[in-house]
Parts: C-alpha cells; structure tokens; sequence
C-alpha cells in the first residue's frame, strides 16, 4: 500500500510516457503473422506487452506435431487473450488458452463465434463463452464472410482484421450492433496499412485482403501512449500552477485516446504542441461547470475524466461506459464505491455515471484506502488526487506494471510524496 501527501501546489516536469500497450501488441502480433525475425529485446516493460512477447516466443518454439495441449496462459492480459485466441486458430499444434479468475468472467464468444464460422476447431473447456478455450490450430483455415456483434469489445473485431491476411482469401467483417470503440478498429487499420496490409473499413463492413504484411520498423510505428496522458491531464487539472511536457506525443497520432486535448480544454488545461511532444498549462478560461461526454470512442480516459471533474465538483453526465463493465473489473461499479467513499457524490444509471457537481468531503484525519480491484487505471485516476487531499492510500500499487511500470517513478519526480504502508 501506498499511502500519498500533498507536496506542492504547483506540478513542473517533464515525463516520457510509456509506448502505448494497444500499438505494441498489435504491432508484435502483426510482426509474427508476419514471419518476421526473432524479436530478442523487450519492446516494453508493462506487464501486457512482456506477456505478450513470452507467450508468441511460447508458441513459435512449441513443436506444431505434438500430441499435447499446450496451455497458453494470459494472466490478466485481456487484449493478449484476445489477439492470442485468433492467432492460435491458424497455428498448427493443440493448445488451451486461459488467464487469472477474473479472466474467465471475461467473455470471448463473439471471437470464438466468428472465428467458428471460419471453421475453426475451438471449444470451451468450461463455460460456454468464457476461457479456457481449446484449439487445435490450422494454417490453412479459409477466410470469408463472417458476422459479429460490435457492441462488447473493437478487441475482438482488431483480432479478426489482423488475422485477415493470413487467410485464404481474406476476410469480410459484418458488424451487427452499435459498433464501440471504432477508433481502435480504425488503429488497427493504420497500423496493418503502415505493414502493408490492405483494409477498407466503410460503415458496418471491413474487409481486409489476403495481401500479406512487409516488414516494417518499430521504432518507426510505435508511440507514447495517450492512455498514461490522461493521469497528467489530471495532475495538470488539480495543480495550482502547472508546465508539464509529455514527450513525443503528437497531434498526428493513430490513437483514438489522442482526443484528451480536446476534452481537457473544456475542463482548464490547454495542450500545446511542439517537437519535443505537448506541453500542459492552464488555459485562460476555466474549467466548464457542467460537462458531459460519451465515452464510446475512448473508454480508456473515462476513469481519469469522471475522477477529475468529480474532484473539482464539476457537474456532468457520462455515457459509452458500456465496455468498462467487463475490463480488469466492473470499473463502473468501481468508479461508484471509491469517489462515494472519498465524499464525492455519484450516480450509476445503467451503463451511465451522473456527477451532482458537488462534494460531501469526509472530515477525517484517517487515510481513505482505495481499492483498485487489480485495475491499473484505478490505482493511476485516484493517485492523482494527492495534490488536493492528505488521506489517499493506494492499496494495490503494483498494478500500475499492466500499462505503466514507472508510473510512481514519475509522480515522485513531479513532486509527489509517498510512504509505504503495511
């Protein structure tokens, strides 16, 4: 447990941010449908992307003519058990994949659907619809047409694509439903273009040809991650006085999560751009006292947003949280029992959260221990709230390593001050 203090009312720094997770992973999938070369060195040290670089090393060194099942292993790695479950489908060999407890809760059946409907040869080793899933593998299995439901996670629809040509034929994806978090489906496609792929993702359709991938250069494609950009947005928002520069960020980035600039000018902070990355500063207008926003298109910056403007008793209604309530954990649910305990106020109506734009703090000399329920970017959206409070303890730490291993390096360099707790 951490348990942080406020240090300063001013923030004055600069930070390298993390290579986003979502672009390594689909680059180090592409790289291996590829055919490329031995990766020997880490791309990144978060937990998702090592995990994903051991399991693909994992697979490329099982022998595909054993009789055996090979277990692969996610941990708590949803876009790795997403990716892996498409890619061990054309995989010669027999293999189980599977993760943590929670992991299991986490379905996976409008993957495993489509992915039937290529002929794959994948059941379910307990219940229908959720890990572990078992696969005996075919390097020839046929592309074509196949449907699949959009409104749970672009994680399975990113899957399909990039599996797309490898298959006989490529493929064509008919998405049914409210398609969610498009701009990872249009992230995926930049980056499969960028490898040489061809996509084409028009309305409700994708298709993506058997064209196969060139090589290509990671340092070239990979980018700091928007995602860890939003918890300095929030240090940036509390701060009294603030200069902090993110470095390599850009305004021409493929991430969807790059709309943070955007949504923050409304809530006091203005970003300015420039070759060593964004700068972040207070704007000369204050923050809005009411806003609301959907989510849809980037429900990785909602914890960050909804515990900013909560803090700073802004009135607002957020929608297009849909997906969060099977992530890491319910981060809804969440989101409710940490800033109630905290004394600010929040309503859950359905798949939305209402802020009073209000606070109700509890007068207390007691530290409030936050629970992050293994979610790292529980842990991230509620430290930032040191700069305004003495009382925050951190109660899992450690799970900031899925996405941002230095995370607590950088808050100390900011300024920030914590102790270890028993």
């Amino acid at each position: 447990m951490l348990h942080l203090s406020n240090h300063t009312s001013s923030v004055s720094c600069s930070v390298d941010l993390p290579l986003s997770k979502s672009i390594v992973n689909r680059l180090l999938l592409i790289h291996h449908i590829s055919g490329g070369e031995k990766i020997n060195a880490l791309i990144s040290d978060s937990s998702d992307t090592v995990a994903m670089q051991e399991l693909l090393q994992k697979i490329s060194n099982t022998s595909p003519n054993s009789e055996k099942f090979t277990e692969i292993n996610v941990g708590n790695a949803g876009t790795v058990m997403r990716f892996l479950t498409a890619l061990l489908t054309i995989t010669p060999g027999n293999w189980i994949i599977t993760g943590i407890e929670r992991m299991q809760q986490r379905p996976v059946k409008p993957l495993t659907d489509a992915l039937l409907q290529l002929g794959a040869d994948l059941s379910f080793a307990g219940r229908e619809g959720f890990p572990p899933v078992v696969i005996r593998g075919n390097a020839g299995l046929q592309g074509g047409v196949v449907k699949l439901n959009a409104g749970i996670s672009s994680q399975f629809i990113s899957a399909l694509m990039m599996l797309g040509p490898a298959l006989n034929g490529g493929i064509e994806i008919e998405l049914e439903g409210e398609v969610i978090s498009a701009s990872y489906i249009r992230m995926t496609s930049a980056l499969m273009e960028r490898a040489g792929a061809e996509t084409t993702f028009a309305g409700n359709r994708i298709l993506i040809a058997a064209k196969g991938y060139h090589k290509f250069d990671f340092a070239q494609l990979a980018e700091p991650d928007w995602s860890a950009a939003a918890f300095w947005y929030q240090v940036a928002a509390f701060a009294i006085s603030t200069r902090i520069v993110l470095k390599g960020l850009s305004n021409k980035s493929v991430q969807g999560d790059s709309v943070l600039p955007a949504i923050y000018e409304k809530l006091g902070i203005t970003s300015t751009f420039t070759q060593e990355g964004v700068i972040l500063t207070h704007s000369d207008h204050p923050p809005l006292s009411e806003f609301n926003y959907d989510f849809t298109e980037c429900p990785d910056l909602a914890q960050a947003v909804i515990v900013t403007c909560a803090a700073k008793g802004i009135k607002g209604r957020f929608s297009g949280l849909k997906t969060l309530r099977v992530k890491e954990t319910d981060r809804i649910e969440a989101l409710k029992n940490e800033l109630t305990k905290l004394g600010y106020p929040v309503q859950v109506i359905d798949d939305q959260i209402v802020l009073e734009g209000k606070t109700d703090l509890i007068k207390t000399s007691d530290p409030v221990f936050i629970h992050c329920y293994d979610d790292h970017r529980m842990a991230m959206a509620f430290a930032t709230l040191a700069l305004l409070r003495n009382d925050i303890v951190i109660d899992e730490p450690h799970v900031v390593r899925k996405s941002y291993p230095g995370f607590w390096n950088d808050l100390a360099l900011a300024g920030f001050v914590y102790a270890e707790m028993e």
